[in-house]
């Protein structure tokens, strides 16, 4: 595994550990043909099935996942899954989406294959892996939960894990409820120049939000945002932890987990759901091609993919992704993914044009 670098990349050794978002996906094969599903019988382990051997993932005893989430989050699958499999012991590496697609990409050109698991927070680099053959085709047993939107297409190579979602909010000690922001739009006031935070262009959720009001309000709405100087942070923790303190007024894209584990502590800030939307982006979990642990990667999809592991992501304080399990029960708070107006692309050529664009204008207003 490699160690730390410049992108912050890290990563720690564990031991033990609606919206249906229906967006055409293009039809891409990452072996250029519909692979069959495995015609042997599954096998029941824990409460979820499974055509992983689970005495050969025993055997391999190493799980090593690449994953976009907040150090909290990623430490937090890792351990869960390696809570339920304490032969197995778990690592990852952490970075914004973008950041971690790079590194994968510049690993497997150099010939390193070190990973089991990818999880990305945007369809772009998953499709754009996908079609460089970087996912392993495995048909999960627990597939049958997902609706075929919410699988690749071709089915096999990655699905949609949860959403995530993000939308507006302020410090309640900076800001009287009456001036905070309503509407996306508001967030033009001068009054918060110099006072708002916002995601750097590797995050997939950033690149979403950036695409989805561009169509709504056009470029000129970006231009007018990047007169306010806003402050661009790696994660949803750093967000909010500024938030919090009052270092910012208002957080230009609060994803909704982090307000909800932040409000569960205490914290003086309040969430706006804009009524034109919420930017919204899946989360994606495949498992990779020429993974060193290939049993251990096959149990994690179906772990993931069942009521188990959904359970887990839909609940933990530092996730709490939105189900796309057909029979999957509301978020913590009671709320689910139908009772949220979300904004994700649908034409996806479209959109993959435009990544070059956003990261090149989204940096040039951060300084980067």
């Amino acid at each position: 595994m490699p160690g730390s670098n410049r992108d912050k990349l890290t990563r720690r050794t564990l031991l033990g550990a609606s919206v249906a978002l229906a967006s055409p996906i293009a039809c891409l094969s990452a072996r250029g043909a519909y692979a069959q599903a495995p015609a042997k019988t599954p096998t029941k382990v824990l409460d979820f099935l499974t055509y992983a051997d689970v005495a050969k993932a025993e055997q391999e005893g190493a799980f090593v996942f690449y994953c976009h989430e907040n150090e909290a989050g990623t430490a937090a699958i890792a351990e869960a899954f390696g809570k339920d499999f304490p032969k197995i012991k778990t690592s990852y590496v952490r970075a914004q989406t973008g950041a971690l697609y790079n590194k994968i990409s510049t690993e497997r050109a150099a010939g390193r294959f070190d990973v089991d698991i990818l999880q990305l927070s945007d369809l772009a680099p998953a499709l754009d892996f996908q079609k460089k053959g970087g996912y392993e085709i495995y048909h999960s047993p627990e597939a049958g939960g997902y609706k075929p939107e919410h699988l690749s297409n071709p089915a096999g190579a990655f699905f949609w894990t949860g959403v995530t979602f993000g939308g507006l909010a302020y410090s309640t000690a900076k800001v009287k409820a009456e001036e905070a922001p309503k509407s996306w739009k508001d967030l033009l006031d001068p009054k918060w120049r110099n006072a708002m935070s916002c995601k750097i262009s590797s995050s997939g959720l950033q690149f979403v939000q950036w695409y989805e009001l561009r169509k709504l309000y056009g470029d000129e709405y970006w231009q007018a945002f990047a007169k306010q100087r806003p402050r661009g942070f790696d994660s949803r923790v750093q967000l909010f932890d500024r938030l919090a303190k009052g270092d910012d007024k208002v957080c230009a894209l609060a994803e909704y987990a982090a307000y909800v584990l932040y409000k569960e502590k205490g914290a003086a800030i309040e969430f706006v759901a804009p009524e034109d939307g919420l930017p919204a982006t899946p989360l994606l979990v495949g498992v990779v091609d020429k993974a060193p642990h290939p049993e251990v990667a096959k149990l994690f999809v179906d772990w993931a993919m069942s009521n188990r592991g959904q359970a887990f992501y839909q609940s933990n304080p530092h996730l709490i992704y939105g189900s796309l399990r057909t029979d999957a029960p509301p978020m913590p708070t009671g709320k689910r993914l139908s009772d949220f107006k979300l904004l994700t692309p649908t034409d996806y050529a479209d959109y993959l044009g435009s990544r070059d664009k956003f990261t090149k204008d989204w940096n040039g207003m951060l300084g980067l």
